[in-house]
């Protein structure tokens, strides 16, 4: 059976804005000016390294001035980003993907200043600062629309303290998972003009205070759980859960994945769901939140999977899931989590390898990371476009001298065009190529970092073709 739910519906809404526009953000005409001047010669970059940003010394020194200049504050950047994904998510139905990664900075040690933004990450040794963001998708056609929530800190003090009984006792405003909870309402508040919301979390956002907070006529949660918790029919979660029916079953293609040792496979997956109320636990002080709380929960199982990274998700939501379909339209909701891991990988290691920039202060760092999000937003609009040409129009992404050079570009590669022009998945056939992809039917689809590497040769490409035809690369 298809996991994919058809949701899609034709839309003829208005195009996508995803160029970001520093107008007014600083107080200052000289710096939004900058910005400006900033994420177009990012757009173009091949890493995180200003020099191999930069055109030449002056707006090296330029971008450098920027970052240090405190008036450019990290609420800045972000309001930008989520004024701008705001104005794109108007009468849709969007999906609120969150997560956090650490980005790691000890082998910058001894160059980094002191007091400069970073802290403790993943243990006492680790050095560096957390991102939280917030993902948003069109849930009918999953086009990518921006991020509702960013949120950048580091510890004072190492993640152990965490475990220990004075911090649980604490509120849970006090305690960092709020984050999960601080990331929806911001979420709610820049997306006010959608017409529903859906926020997707792992089992880190498994906290009653949230499903308590957060639902309204609009705002729904798809969480994967973590506590076995209690129910008022005396019973346990899971252990209810097991007593459930299978309600269906259903295959899908593992692919192999090294870097978490997943072998490729056919899974064969089983399903159950379940109404259930559950109990506050005793831990919640709150005494806003309800003695208890009436959610849906479905379980997605494989059978005779491997013994290590075998398929199993507890997943409660505050959507009604009274069918096998409705419970498939939630798993399928989950799986989209995929993309928020891509943002981060992008960020990281083989994508604009954040953690080797050559800055010497985190807050630098911090709001180079920030700036660098609208890259990645333009590779995973491309990867979500691929093979996709209702996802999205190729002049949302590319500028009309981009398309004409593509245009050329793909002229030059005695290319066959399977998609039409004025689709993003055209622009992605050709960026892919550009990376190494070989669009043998045989392949896998070309994957982010693919087209991270066909976005750098054509940067390079695009600033040759605006000198030979003598026009402004902006």
């Amino acid at each position: 059976m298809d996991t994919n739910i058809d949701l899609c519906k034709k839309n003829t809404m208005e195009p996508l804005n995803h160029k970001p526009d520093f107008t007014g953000a600083f107080s200052d005409k000289r710096l939004d000016k900058r910005a400006n001047q900033i994420v177009s010669m990012l757009v173009l970059s091949r890493s995180s390294a200003i020099q191999g940003v930069t055109e030449d010394e002056a707006s090296q020194k330029g971008f450098y001035r920027f970052l240090d200049n405190k008036k450019v504050t990290e609420q800045g950047l972000i309001e930008e980003m989520q004024n701008r994904c705001g104005k794109n998510v108007e009468d849709r139905d969007v999906l609120v993907i969150q997560d956090t990664s650490s980005i790691g900075l000890s082998d910058h040690r001894n160059k980094l200043k002191p007091s400069s933004g970073v802290g403790f990450v993943g243990n006492k040794k680790g050095l560096g600062f957390l991102v939280h963001a917030a993902l948003v998708l069109d849930a009918d056609k999953e086009t990518m629309l921006g991020f509702s929530s960013v949120k950048l800190w580091h510890r004072q003090e190492d993640k152990a303290n965490n475990t220990t009984q004075a911090y649980k006792q604490q509120p849970i405003e006090k305690k960092e998972s709020y984050k999960w909870i601080e990331a929806s309402k911001q979420s709610k508040k820049a997306l006010s003009s959608a017409k529903s919301i859906t926020i997707v979390e792992d089992r880190e956002g498994d906290i009653y205070e949230q499903f308590c907070i957060i639902p309204d006529e609009k705002t729904h949660l798809v969480i994967r759980n973590r506590d076995n918790r209690r129910l008022t029919n005396g019973k346990y979660l899971h252990n209810f859960l097991q007593e459930q029916p299978v309600a269906g079953t259903y295959e899908i293609e593992i692919e192999q994945d090294k870097r978490k040792k997943i072998v490729k496979r056919t899974a064969t997956l089983e399903v159950r769901y379940a109404k259930v109320i559950i109990k506050k636990p005793a831990s919640v002080k709150d005494k806003k939140c309800p003695a208890e709380l009436t959610l849906y929960v479905v379980e997605v199982k494989e059978i005779n999977g491997p013994k290590n990274g075998s398929i199993k998700w507890r997943l409660l939501t505050t959507h009604c899931v009274e069918s096998f379909e409705n419970a498939l339209r939630i798993i399928n909701m989950y799986q989209l989590r995929w993309y928020i891991e891509q943002v981060f990988r992008l960020l990281k290691k083989k994508g604009f390898a954040i953690e080797s920039t050559e800055l010497t202060t985190g807050w630098g760092i911090r709001k180079l990371t920030l700036l660098l999000l609208n890259n990645v937003l333009r590779i995973m609009q491309m990867l979500m476009a691929y093979e996709n040409e209702e996802a999205q129009e190729t002049k949302e992404v590319f500028s009309e001298k981009e398309i004409e050079c593509l245009k050329q570009v793909g002229s030059d590669l005695s290319m066959t065009h399977r998609f039409d022009p004025s689709t993003l998945s055209w622009a992605t056939d050709i960026i892919a190529r550009l990376g190494g992809w070989k669009g043998n039917p045989k392949q896998r689809p070309p994957g982010p970092i693919t087209l991270k590497r066909g976005l750098e040769k054509f940067g390079w490409i695009f600033r040759g073709w605006c000198i030979a035809k003598d026009v402004s690369i902006r």
